[in-house]
Formats: structure tokens, sequence, C-alpha cells
């Protein structure tokens, strides 16, 4: 399973795509002419329009046997997007004129699309956005900070319910929810998606992701550790965040030595290096962290097998830990077959569509391509 998420389907095109199977090819959508065939190029975006899906496939929309490719690799037979949400399609010979297409990424319908195709000849049809579905479920838990759960709903093209403003405070709607995104309740322990309720009871199975915001800790609820320790066996993905650290050692322990909760007033922002190649095709390098809270917990080191996608010197913020650290990470158990992330840093003080909110929104939506 993937988060959400970008990935070829092997399914058909009745919308909701399908648990994506590709793997996303870096590099490799150079749209350039080649004698003979035509070239159709474009790429692929969720609903918020900037978040690249990668391995999404393009097929030809009719009834043929006739498939694309993927131009620059070599004995391809589908034409999937690289790790930007980038194609490029090698139309068979013989196909020519105005031609529909269709994208298939899981977790969004299938979106279709016109190019004019003509042999020694590229058409590019710029941005395809896709319309997410209830294929995909993410399940989050409030915390006192932070505030995943909107940048889901922009990747789901949804509205939550927000009494104030504050991202931490953003809420489950009825139309979120009916396209597969849940805010539990952290409130009312007599309600249904109560958050211990919820994750004990066996809910969180029909789930593909748990995201779990800053501050938020209910390792101490008997059954809790557990369940979502089993939700990663069976190919769930967990998102933590900042002060959910406590949490994250408790169910998922050795992986990430922690350097304690930092009060360092600093500046509020510090340069981060994005060392994964395919996140900083994405969001480029160095980008801008804003750290605008007192408090917020410093990784120290992270096991040879976990993969940093963000690091940055936090000598200026931290009064526990100095030097180069990892900021956003991420790993698959070797007990397990979903994806855990964490990230020191969330969308709080950020301006809209900041790079580091479009960075977990790359790792959200395109968990298989790159976690281990």
């Amino acid at each position: 399973m993937l988060f959400g998420c970008g990935g070829g389907s092997d399914g058909g095109g009745d919308g909701g795509g399908g648990t994506g199977t590709g793997t996303a090819l870096a590099g490799k959508a150079t749209c350039t002419a080649e004698a003979g065939v035509g070239v159709v190029c474009g790429s692929v975006f969720a609903a918020d329009g900037v978040t690249p899906l990668a391995s999404s496939e393009v097929r030809l929309s009719n009834t043929s046997s006739a498939s694309l490719s993927t131009k620059g690799v070599e004995d391809s037979t589908k034409c999937i997007a690289d790790a930007a949400g980038a194609f490029a399609c090698v139309v068979p010979a013989g196909t020519s004129g105005t031609t529909e297409f269709v994208v298939i990424s899981g977790g969004f319908d299938n979106q279709s699309f016109t190019a004019d195709v003509a042999q020694g000849a590229t058409s590019d049809v710029g941005s395809v956005t896709m319309e997410a579905s209830s294929a995909a479920r993410w399940v989050v838990v409030p915390g006192l900070f932070d505030g995943v759960q909107v940048l889901l709903s922009q990747l789901k093209g949804c509205t939550l319910s927000d009494a104030d403003g504050d991202p931490a405070f953003a809420r489950a709607s009825e139309e979120c929810t009916s396209k597969g995104l849940l805010v539990l309740d952290d409130f009312e322990p007599t309600s249904e998606t109560y958050v211990p309720t919820f994750l004990t009871s066996g809910s969180l199975a029909s789930y593909d992701a748990l995201f779990v915001n800053c501050d938020a800790d209910w390792s101490a609820t008997p059954g809790v550790d557990a369940a979502i320790q089993a939700f990663s066996t069976n190919g769930g993905h967990l998102y933590f965040s900042d002060l959910s650290d406590l949490w994250l050692e408790s169910a998922f322990p050795g992986n990430i030595t922690f350097g304690g909760n930092s009060t360092e007033a600093g500046p509020p922002a510090i340069s981060g290096d994005v060392v994964d190649a395919n996140l900083a095709a994405v969001v480029g390098t160095p980008i801008e962290l804003v750290f605008d809270l007192p408090d917020w917990t410093v990784i120290d080191t992270v096991e040879s097998f976990v993969t940093t996608f963000i690091q940055g010197d936090v000598t200026p913020l931290s009064n526990l830990v100095t030097g180069v650290r990892p900021i956003t990470v991420g790993w698959t158990p070797s007990t397990a077959s979903g994806c855990i992330f964490y990230t020191s840093y969330h969308v709080e003080g950020a301006s809209t569509g900041a790079p580091q909110e479009l960075a977990i929104k790359y790792l959200v939506q395109n968990a298989s391509a790159v976690c281990n």
C-alpha cells in the first residue's frame, strides 16, 4: 500500500485507481522527438496542483492492445511518471492525430486527457491534476501543535472543520471523511473515533496511513502500541511529528536516538539540505525550515538503514545537540512492510506552499517510491 499514492495501477479505469505497483523513474522523462513514433509529455499532480505523483501510469484510453512505453527506458512496456511526476510516453507507430489517454494513480480517480500525436514529434500536455478518491484512507491523531491534517486535506481537495484557523485544531468534516481523511477525536471518550478506542478496536486496519501530530502520545494506553505495530507489519504507513517522539520510541524503539527537546531561543529558521535526490528534484536544495515554537525535538543519530531526507546544522536552534543532524527521516522496519516517517519540523510557522510543506506532502504521497 502507498500513502495515497503515486503509483501505476494494474486496475481498470473505473476511478479510484489501485495499489500502485510502479517504481519512480528518476530523470527518465526526456521530452524529445523520436523517429517513427509520437512522444507525449506532461506532469501528474495531486489535487493541490503542486505535489507530484511519482510512478503514475499513462495509458491509451481506448480498448486497443497497444501499450505505451517510457522514453529512455529500454524494453519498457508501460509509461510511468518519474520521481518528479513527469512523463514522456512513446506512442506506438500507427497511432496519430487526436488521441485520448488516461492517467492512473492509486488513491485518485482516473483522469483522461487528449493530445495531438504525430510521428517524429512531441506533444506536451502540461499538468494533469488528479481528483482524490476515497481509495486512499488516512487517519490523523491530533496533537497540541502542528496540523498535518491541513496538508492532507489539500492533497485530498477537501475542507476540514476548523473553528479558529489554527492547523492543530482542524478536525474531521463530512467532505474529508467521504474522501478518506479522518481526524480522530482526542477529547470525548464516548466517541467511536476517540483516539485509543479507535486504535485498539481494529478500525485502523481498514486505513492505509496513520499520522501522529506533535505532542500526541497515547503509548500508555494498553494495546495502542501493539495496534500500530501490527498496522505497520501489515503494510500501513506511519508519520510522526516533532514532540510525538516519545510515542515513536515506545512503539518502534532503537531506530532513532533523540537529543531531547531543545529550548534554545535562536532564529526561527535554519537552512535544510535536501539529501534525497528524488525529493530535491521536487523542492530544491537548500530549503528554509521554519521552527517557530520554543520546544522541538532534535535528532542525534539514526541507524544505518534509516534514510535521511533532510538534514541541517541545528546549532542555532538547539542547546542540546550541535552540528549537522537529520531532520526528516524514514525507514521500513525489518519485521514490517509499511514505512515510518519522522520529522522534527512541521507546518506551523511556514508560509502556505513553502518547500517544507511540499516536502511533507511529497513523502506522504510517494512513500513507496522513496522509503527503504
